[in-house]
């Protein structure tokens, strides 16, 4: 795939993982400086939220599929395109094509990486910054 002006991709990630959590850090010592937050929930939101963050795109990468591994498929049973299709549309598709599993919504990749990046560096700077 050709990029008209550069690979966007180092771009994304200097945005992900410099550029966001310093301006999340300027805006909650704005907040602090106005008398917005006090110190401790400033502090709190910032390690306590990304890891938060952290810990949801974890779970819906996990469940969504993001890599397409899913620990669970064993024992977890997935429905069918039969029984996600209303009757009317089972008379066009044929047996075998109903008899699949359905597809299920995926987190795309790079989305799930820059956010568990900005989550990670985020509290990291903070404290950094902090002590």
């Amino acid at each position: 795939m050709r990029y008209g002006f550069a690979d966007r991709r180092f771009i994304h990630a200097a945005l992900t993982g410099v550029i966001a959590p310093a301006a999340t850090i300027r805006l909650v010592a704005l907040a602090v400086a106005h008398s917005v937050l006090s110190r401790p929930v400033a502090l709190a939101l910032l390690v306590g939220g990304p890891l938060a963050l952290a810990l949801a795109l974890l779970v819906a990468a996990w469940r969504l599929g993001c890599t397409g591994w899913d620990p669970l498929d064993r024992v977890r049973t997935r429905p069918t395109v039969r029984e996600t299709l209303p009757e009317e549309y089972h008379d066009g598709l044929s047996a075998a094509t109903l008899d699949q599993a359905a597809t299920e919504g995926a987190v795309p990749t790079r989305l799930f990486l820059y956010g568990l990046l900005y989550a990670v560096v985020l509290p990291v700077a903070t404290l950094a910054v902090m002590l």
